[in-house]
């Protein structure tokens, strides 16, 4: 018997505006992604997708998902998820942080992705609030 491979994506969802996933859940992802696979890649590649798609993770905080997909359509995945540009009439850009064999992998990257984040955005508070104290001070 041969176990069957798959590979977790990790996305995360950028917005024009700093809007979040609120209104988002993982069955409405679902059918975003398989609407953009069967409209660019046609009803084989979609029926082959459909096989092994699964969203795994939706963060309506930070704008990240999680989905899975079988290991020898990675590439097409990618692709399709490169071409997303609009959700709901809503300009967003889905950006792939990474690709990993097991969710947990997935879940490191995005803990990894998230600290870094915090950690760049408190440096540049603190950068604001030293600009702002020079121009207070002058």
């Amino acid at each position: 018997m041969v176990k069957f491979k798959s590979r977790y994506i990790l996305i995360e969802v950028l917005y024009d505006d700093d809007k979040k996933l609120q209104k988002y859940d993982e069955s409405k992802f679902a059918k975003i992604i398989k609407n953009e696979v069967e409209k660019n890649f046609g009803e084989v590649n979609l029926g082959k997708i459909n096989k092994n798609l699964q969203i795994k993770y939706v963060n309506n905080y930070t704008n990240m998902i999680i989905i899975r997909v079988g290991k020898e359509y990675i590439k097409l995945m990618r692709t399709a998820l490169a071409l997303i540009n609009k959700i709901e009439y809503e300009k967003v850009r889905l950006r792939i942080l990474g690709v990993s064999g097991s969710i947990k992998g997935a879940e490191k990257r995005a803990t990894h992705f998230l600290i870094d984040f915090k950690d760049n955005s408190e440096k540049l508070l603190n950068i604001k609030e030293k600009e702002k104290d020079k121009i207070d001070i002058e």
